[in-house]
């Protein structure tokens, strides 16, 4: 079975830990945040004051690496990474809500008591930033059995260009 780029969306929408990679002034700036997706699009809560988005104010590139950890096996987690361009959207901003419409029950209630805690004068407003892959989405240990990795190691490595 050949593992397709719908099937990457659908891993990618099945998580809602990634690391995200900003460019500060003074260097780069990696934070682990929470994200919900729609299609390639993933869109993560935030502050307008946190440093990923003074960051993102003056250069949207971004990378951003999710792990996916396997089932039942004590082993390093499988991958998912990519470069992309962020924007910085209103907390209203329909198709982020979409994509949190999307998540699991808990996953909104979580969020939804989160943001109405945020002290604003500290933080600043709630925002989202949508993060659009930009290029190819590479892989490795996704869609290929672990058996396969085992014969052969560079089978373990797929890319797919980004629509």
């Amino acid at each position: 079975m050949t593992y397709t780029l719908k099937d990457l969306i659908r891993l990618i929408a099945k998580h809602n830990f990634c690391t995200l990679a900003t460019q500060g002034s003074h260097g780069p700036h990696v934070a682990g945040v929470c994200y919900f997706a729609r299609g390639l699009d993933i869109y993560i809560p935030t502050s307008a004051k946190t440093m990923k988005a003074r960051n993102l104010r003056r250069d949207s590139r971004v990378a951003v690496h999710i792990p996916v950890p396997w089932p039942l096996l004590p082993t390093p987690p499988r991958s998912i990474q990519f470069r992309g361009e962020a924007e910085l959207l209103p907390i209203d901003n329909p198709d982020a809500n979409a994509a949190l419409a999307k998540a699991p029950f808990v996953m909104r209630r979580v969020f939804r008591r989160l943001i109405k805690r945020v002290d604003t004068k500290v933080w600043g407003e709630n925002i989202w930033i949508r993060v659009s892959p930009i290029g190819r989405i590479e892989t490795f240990m996704v869609g290929v059995p672990i058996t396969t990795i085992f014969r052969d190691e560079s089978k373990a490595i797929l890319h797919f260009d980004v629509p």
